[in-house]
């Protein structure tokens, strides 16, 4: 079962990361399928999961960027001056840093933590343990929280068409300059589309033929 649903901006240049964990990312999207999920504690919840996010994308495109300290990491440091190199071709792909997977296991010291207002764990807000994929595509960050005995790579292939979708019918908005009112103000149609791909937060095995029977259903809806 699927926990929670979310679409938010994340930075591509570190720099412009860093400022945004210091203000809130954009939301786009945002869908929690149980009544812990809705609660009081709902945007303390979801702020919190797109924080933890933030910073793992953060800190995956830091590695692969900054150039380590040679004495301390030679190995590491060769590995990134090869990439420079016209001729070398990394195996990781060019995905590496654009997607990833965390765990958030519940904390014993809740009801302590829950009353700090400088507390912004996603693992205080939980109580059984939920796996966390994101996958970002341009200046935009889907990302699926799912209980602990889900199938993620259900959960990963959920992420590759839903964002492959929403980038071919969003494709004249979806640009690496975003203006966040073009995505905001087609809302309605996003959600649309989530309530085919992932019904009531259920999970289904969708081949490329079925997802572009979906889409095709949901452009003449939007059409008539």
């Amino acid at each position: 079962m699927v926990y929670a649903f979310i679409i938010h901006s994340i930075d591509t240049n570190f720099q412009q990361q860093q400022q945004q964990q210091q203000q809130a990312p954009i939301v786009y999207l945002s869908q929690f399928y149980t009544s812990e999920g809705n609660n009081k504690d709902f945007i303390k919840r979801q702020n919190s999961i797109i924080e933890k996010v933030i910073k793992d994308y953060s800190f995956k495109f830091q590695c692969e960027n900054a150039k380590p300290d040679e004495k301390q990491f030679p190995d590491w440091a060769f590995s990134y001056s090869q990439r420079n190199n016209v001729n070398f071709v990394d195996i990781r792909g060019e995905n590496s840093s654009k997607e990833g997977i965390f765990r958030i296991i519940p904390n014993k010291h809740i009801n302590n933590l829950k009353n700090d207002d400088n507390s912004n764990d996603p693992s205080i807000y939980v109580t059984t343990p939920k796996y966390c994929i994101w996958k970002k595509i341009l200046g935009v960050c889907f990302t699926i929280v799912c209980e602990d005995d889900e199938n993620r790579l259900l959960a990963s292939n959920f992420l590759t068409i839903f964002s492959n979708v929403i980038v071919d019918i969003f494709k004249t908005t979806i640009t690496k300059t975003i203006n966040p009112m073009d995505i905001l103000s087609r809302s309605e149609e996003i959600l649309l589309l989530l309530n085919s791909y992932l019904p009531n937060g259920q999970l289904l095995f969708i081949s490329n033929q079925f997802s572009k029977q979906i889409k095709t259903n949901i452009q003449q809806l939007s059409q008539s």
